[in-house]
């Protein structure tokens, strides 16, 4: 196995401490919401910030039920820059009205993974634009490829009406089909399931000749305004946005967008009095989907940053948004994703960490992880703690009340627990299901996992806390208006 990449790659800085010199330590953060902690005063100290999009679509779409693509900015994008999540003071900047006045229509869309987005260096601001929207679809030819009772496979070749497509990305989003990807016997299955190798050269669908009688009338349907398709443009383009210069604050530095329904991630890079990080002594196993995409190299690889070696393997991973790296964390299936790591380990006392969201229990047995020996489990079974200790973490504090994370949808938790007392033997590591096995999966996603052969104290597991706060964010309600509320 390789050992993680190398000198870490761009993964060694993203999401920790760094210093541009002893006395300008600079930091990463990140979230839908997070905090900067011991920020200096000043509009030089921010060095850089994103502001990603998102596209959501909730439901299967066909043409009679078609589906909402739901994006951030639909409902205006505020950024709210504060010196405390209660908004105390702060600098409010109108994102969507800046990128309408700049000729865009103000929204920031995703498509498997690739996103529009507002980058700011520190004294300017730009849209980079990635994803293209054709209202409608000139049709040139439809071909009929198989046939299943009064069910019909055909290439539908034309063009859209926007700019030009990549031919480097095969998945679009559409509010009247879904994208599938499946050209097998079970295409019979997924009825306006389409698939193509880019939409540049037109896309495969089946459809059901009750609904459209003739090819004319599916035509008319795929040609049709109301038949909207979101697709990742060959040549990105980019717009000058008038937008002030963001202002730190002492101490503390607040970032927050008042997006209602869809919220973007942010990243943001600043120098800071003293930069703060995880607890380092005693940690023997640091995983993070921070800084990873489905493109790189070493995708297979989830390397050990406590520097330990203890780097796990990817197993049975797609490599899509459902199935590989998201935007800032790992997202595991649940059907037989996992990442493991065979490693003997003898201690008394361990502390975990998870910091996970959108647990989904798709069947009776699901763990997140994270170590296991052949009669010993320390991890996150079914959403709740799996520790013979009963002290518990959530959010920063220690209980003797155990939590359940299952079913909470994309509220970000910070959660983990205790083992101690007896000589605990530890045969391996696991993400996202136990045992080094698929049968075990949990959908999730997991922004970052950490094992101590140690027990923490009650002011480490603060001090951790508002480490993940700033690496990965946290959750504030948000509404679309001109007001700073949240």
């Amino acid at each position: 196995m390789m050992n993680g990449l190398g000198n870490l790659g761009h993964l060694g800085k993203l999401g920790h401490a760094s210093t541009s010199g002893t006395n300008h330590p600079e930091v990463e953060a990140s979230g839908r919401a997070f905090p900067i902690w011991n920020t200096k005063p000043g509009d030089d100290k921010l060095l850089s910030l994103s502001i990603h999009g998102l596209t959501e679509q909730i439901g299967t779409p066909t043409p009679a039920n078609p589906v909402p693509m739901r994006s951030v900015g639909d409902s205006g994008l505020f950024l709210s820059v504060m010196p405390d999540k209660a908004g105390s003071d702060y600098q409010m900047l109108n994102i969507k009205e800046a990128m309408k006045k700049a000729g865009h229509d103000g929204i920031l869309r995703s498509v498997n993974g690739i996103y529009d987005e507002v980058v700011y260096n520190g004294k300017e601001w730009k849209l980079i634009q990635r994803i293209g929207v054709s209202t409608g679809f000139t049709v040139t030819s439809i071909s009929t490829l198989n046939s299943n009772g009064d069910l019909r496979e055909v290439l539908v070749r034309g063009s859209v009406k926007g700019t030009q497509v990549t031919p480097d990305i095969s998945v679009f989003y559409s509010n009247k089909f879904y994208y599938t990807g499946d050209s097998t016997s079970n295409k019979w299955n997924k009825v306006y399931g389409v698939w193509t190798n880019s939409l540049r050269y037109g896309f495969t669908v089946v459809y059901d000749i009750t609904d459209y009688p003739t090819e004319e009338a599916l035509k008319a349907m795929i040609e049709d305004e109301s038949t909207i398709y979101y697709y990742v443009l060959f040549t990105p383009a980019e717009y000058s946005l008038d937008l002030p210069v963001i202002t730190t604050y002492d101490e503390q530095t607040y970032f927050a967008s008042n997006a209602a329904e869809v919220k973007p991630r942010m990243i943001a890079r600043c120098k800071v009095s003293k930069a703060l990080d995880y607890i380092r002594e005693g940690l023997i196993g640091y995983y993070t989907g921070r800084g990873r995409s489905n493109t790189d190299e070493n995708k297979n690889i989830l390397p050990d940053l406590s520097g330990n070696g203890n780097d796990l393997e990817n197993k049975n991973f797609a490599y899509t948004v459902d199935s590989g790296y998201g935007d800032g964390y790992i997202q595991y299936d649940g059907v037989d994703d996992f990442s493991s790591v065979e490693k003997a380990m003898t201690n008394i006392d361990f502390t975990i960490l998870f910091t996970i969201s959108d647990v989904e229990l798709l069947t009776g047995n699901s763990w997140s992880g994270l170590i296991y020996g052949s009669s010993y489990y320390l991890g996150i079974n079914k959403g709740i703690c799996f520790s013979s200790e009963n002290r518990y973490i959530m959010n920063g504090n220690i209980s003797k009340t155990n939590f359940n994370i299952s079913n909470k949808g994309k509220e970000i938790f910070v959660v983990g627990c205790f083992n101690g007392g007896k000589e605990n033997n530890v045969i391996g590591i696991t993400l996202g299901s136990i045992n080094n096995s698929p049968i075990y999966a949990c959908k999730q996603k997991i922004y970052d996992a950490l094992i101590y052969n140690r027990e923490l104290t009650e002011e480490e597991i603060k001090h951790n806390y508002k480490a993940s706060c700033q690496y990965n964010g946290e959750d504030i309600d948000g509404k679309a208006g001109e007001n700073n509320e949240f």
